[in-house]
């Protein structure tokens, strides 16, 4: 069981979600429609110099328009690497927090191994990969070796 839902930022265009980060934001949102106590950590910052709108920004957006009440979203703006999004939800929530994450299929195996540099311990929900993820999930492919000798995260 979890109270809070942490959606991981992903793949902007301009002030819309991909089709990818989309299929994270309404897996959150079919999530949050199950437990309605639970709130939703919507986590991304600004990435680019033209960018007007943080990630979580765009992701909260997208949540209000899947008909989730605002109270129940919290936003961390400030991330911009997965690592980052589990530090700074641990820091805004705090160590006991029960917190399920919800990212790409493609990412979930990094994520946990991330997830454990960052010292925290959550629940791993797998969104569909959505459309146009091909590349993301080829990347994913390069980078799991990496990771799993610590070379990165």
């Amino acid at each position: 069981m979890f109270d809070y839902i942490l959606i991981l930022g992903g793949p902007i265009d301009g002030e819309r979600p991909t089709p990818l980060l989309f299929e994270r934001i309404n897996k959150g949102a079919q999530l949050a429609r199950e437990n309605e106590a639970v709130k939703i950590v919507v986590s991304g910052g600004i990435k680019g110099e033209t960018q007007r709108l943080s990630e979580a920004q765009i992701m909260k957006n997208s949540l209000l328009e899947l008909g989730i009440d605002e109270e129940r979203i919290i936003l961390e703006e400030q991330a911009k690497t997965t690592l980052q999004n589990f530090q700074f939800t641990k820091r805004l929530l705090g160590s006991e927090a029960r917190v399920a994450f919800v990212t790409s299929k493609f990412h979930i195996w990094r994520s946990k191994k991330i997830m454990k540099k960052a010292g925290v311990s959550y629940q791993a929900i797998a969104s569909p990969n959505g459309k146009g993820s091909l590349g993301f999930r080829i990347r994913e492919c390069f980078l799991r070796p990496l990771a799993f000798f610590n070379i990165i995260w």
